[in-house]
């Protein structure tokens, strides 16, 4: 049963990046929310014991943020109504991939139940958003980033973590939208950049960048091209 709508576009937002935060992370702390959200640490941090107060959240001073179960909740519908909107914007409607977070964040607390399971059957029941990133965001994380690769490795782009517009342009000049085959040429010395091959073009990426690009495991992508097995003779 779908949930109902956020109570208010703030606190969905604000419940949103802190799930995401977590799945990326081990422990959201108040600074790493206000740098995603691009605001304050104090603001951030009176929204916080509101939102705690509302038992949304779980926060103490010098801890991280966690949700409780109702802000779990509320954050997991709004993300699902994220990526429908994204799938919309950028699959029905043509807009660059790259424009459609902000648009889709300014629609997606306005989504009823009813119209969210419409659209998911209009769009023929997506798994992921344009960038990757699940719809249904409840699995284990099964991806690896870029930068646990080694020299050798090959795998497949599938989500990109960084969905502002600077970014996702970066990562279509590099040729790396999910589903793009990488090998790993080596990395340079000294604990350099990752030397990493993209359609026969190489391109040396920082850790930055090699933190919000998640891959396939290696091992995962092997199984998938290993020939299937020929039938056992009658």
């Amino acid at each position: 049963m779908s949930v109902e709508p956020a109570p208010s576009a703030h606190i969905g937002e604000y419940l949103e990046q802190v799930y995401r935060l977590s799945r990326e992370q081990d422990e959201v702390t108040t600074t790493d929310l206000a740098r995603s959200l691009k605001i304050s640490p104090a603001s951030v941090t009176g929204m916080l014991k509101r939102l705690s107060e509302r038992g949304l959240i779980h926060h103490e001073k010098y801890h991280g943020i966690t949700l409780t179960d109702q802000g779990r909740q509320i954050a997991l519908a709004t993300i699902r109504r994220h990526g429908l909107l994204e799938r919309l914007l950028v699959d029905v409607l043509g807009l660059p991939w790259h424009l459609v977070d902000e648009e889709a964040g300014r629609l997606e607390h306005h989504i009823t139940p009813e119209v969210e399971a419409r659209l998911k059957q209009f769009l023929g029941n997506p798994s992921t958003c344009p960038h990757g990133q699940p719809i249904d965001w409840v699995e284990p994380e099964s991806n690896v980033r870029l930068g646990t690769l080694e020299a050798g490795d090959v795998s497949e782009v599938v989500r990109i973590s960084d969905e502002s517009p600077d970014f996702l342009e970066y990562v279509v000049s590099l040729g790396m939208k999910p589903g793009a085959r990488v090998e790993i040429s080596g990395r340079a010395p000294f604990n350099g950049p990752l030397l990493v091959s993209v359609n026969g073009q190489e391109h040396a990426l920082g850790a930055e960048v090699c933190s919000k690009i998640w891959v396939l495991p290696p091992a995962t992508l092997a199984e998938r091209q290993e020939p299937e097995p020929s039938g056992a003779a009658a």
